[in-house]
């Protein structure tokens, strides 16, 4: 009886916070945006007018530009910062920014009433193992305006067509190879013309997972001699025996990506590593039937978690914001008020940091995407952020060569092993680069509560 009271006081208590805040004039006050165009769209437009019709007065701005990261250093210079801005990763040095103390860490939104539900907070609705890219000394700092995950797609009607069981565990999968070969195709492509991405994040990183977390987390973390752990030297050993056995696309995987991604339109090949946008990217050419499915990674045994590497987009608080009352609204919107929320994902067309993402808002999605939503939200599948690319991009022109020559059968597996660890020296020895801590605590606490 005592905690239903406690309940029943809360939410009054919460409600009456909410009824305050609407009643409250906001006039004069100001909540500026900044924005990135790229995958997700307008998406700040239904939270600002959200603020806008709940809160009277208040006056939001938001400036989408393809040049979003030169115009929010010049804003930086000028002291003159937005209170939120979301712009490329690629041409911004978030990472920078925050050890600069440009970004203001995330716990003040935590203790924020969800709009559906002000027994919750957000803190209880987010899924942090989707947000490591920005945790930095055990605090987050930015959050996912959109989450692209990533995986191994096929067609669903081809495998019923053909006889083919779906893989459950790596023996699975590359038996599987061998039927495909039989009848003319190949078990696997990825792109190897930009393997740092395609190659490395969505095939490499989730088989070394499988094999050794720990692993992974040293290569991520710069450690010395960190490619000769005996797990990522299985991970290249069991890529090679893949196409050793004829079962990897090496020509195709050379191509432009739309190139490659037409051999696995056309049937040509069982899987293809690749992110969830793949449905979007290539619309007009599936062919009457396709039905694109995720497969969750195959893990070494049954009964093993399977990884995949998410793509966040991501957006940030300025740490000399005056209005940390209004950004709080602002994610309460964009996080737990399900008709905002649901305008958000119609837009992206992916998910957001949301527990429960595929049950409450799977329907908007592609099927596709939607397939690998349910296999997050069912546990089945741990989610990481790669975030070397990120932290030494030079990296990537590197692994674009290494991953196509290794496919193509041109350098062995110590020479990869040894190219990436002389890399990984020249880095350590460098004092002009900032080494750049990967912390896995979700991670690891998310694999402690699967097993």
């Amino acid at each position: 009886m005592r905690k239903l009271l406690s309940l029943l006081l809360c939410l009054v208590l919460l409600g009456s916070v909410a009824s305050a805040l609407a009643q409250a004039d906001y006039t004069g006050r100001k909540l500026d945006v900044l924005f990135m165009v790229g995958g997700q769209g307008k998406m700040a437009d239904p939270i600002l007018a959200k603020l806008e019709e709940k809160l009277p007065g208040l006056e939001t701005t938001v400036v989408y530009d393809h040049m979003a990261a030169d115009i929010l250093r010049n804003r930086t210079l000028a002291n003159d910062m937005p209170d939120i801005f979301d712009v490329n990763q690629g041409f911004y040095d978030y990472l920078s920014a925050i050890d600069e103390g440009v970004v203001k860490p995330l716990d003040f939104l935590y203790d924020t009433p969800c709009v559906d539900d002000p027994s919750k907070t957000l803190k209880d609705i987010l899924n942090f193992q989707t947000m490591n890219r920005g945790y930095v000394g055990g605090k987050y700092y930015m959050i996912p305006d959109t989450l692209y995950t990533s995986g191994l797609w096929y067609d669903a009607k081809m495998f019923r067509d053909k006889g083919y069981e779906v893989p459950k565990t790596w023996d699975e999968f590359v038996a599987l190879g061998e039927k495909a070969k039989a009848d003319g195709k190949y078990l696997l492509l990825y792109t190897t013309k930009y393997g740092g991405e395609y190659f490395q994040q969505y095939w490499f990183d989730p088989l070394l997972l499988s094999l050794d977390v720990n692993a992974f987390g040293d290569i991520q973390n710069l450690k010395e001699n960190a490619w000769s752990n005996p797990a990522v030297r299985k991970a290249l050993e069991l890529t090679v025996d893949l196409i050793d056995k004829g079962y990897v696309d090496q020509v195709s995987g050379t191509l432009d990506i739309p190139e490659t991604q037409m051999e696995f339109c056309n049937g040509n090949v069982l899987f293809y590593a690749c992110g969830s946008w793949l449905e979007a990217e290539m619309a007009g050419n599936w062919p009457e039937g396709f039905e694109l499915t995720y497969l969750a990674f195959p893990p070494q045994k049954e009964g093993e978690p399977s990884y995949n590497i998410v793509a966040p987009v991501v957006s940030a608080v300025s740490a000399s914001t005056q209005n940390e009352d209004l950004v709080k609204e602002y994610y309460r919107y964009m996080l737990s008020d399900p008709e905002t929320t649901q305008k958000i994902v119609e837009t992206t067309l992916n998910g957001l940091p949301i527990k429960g993402f595929s049950e409450k808002y799977g329907h908007l999605l592609p099927a596709s995407v939607n397939s690998c939503w349910q296999q997050i939200d069912s546990g089945r599948v741990l989610s990481v952020s790669s975030n070397l690319g990120q932290f030494y991009n030079d990296i990537i022109d590197l692994l674009n060569d290494l991953s196509g020559a290794l496919t193509a059968k041109t350098m062995s597996v110590d020479e990869y092993i040894d190219t990436l660890n002389q890399f990984f020296a020249d880095k350590i020895a460098d004092e002009d680069v900032i080494k750049r801590p990967y912390e896995m605590d979700a991670l690891m606490e998310a694999l402690k509560e699967y097993r």
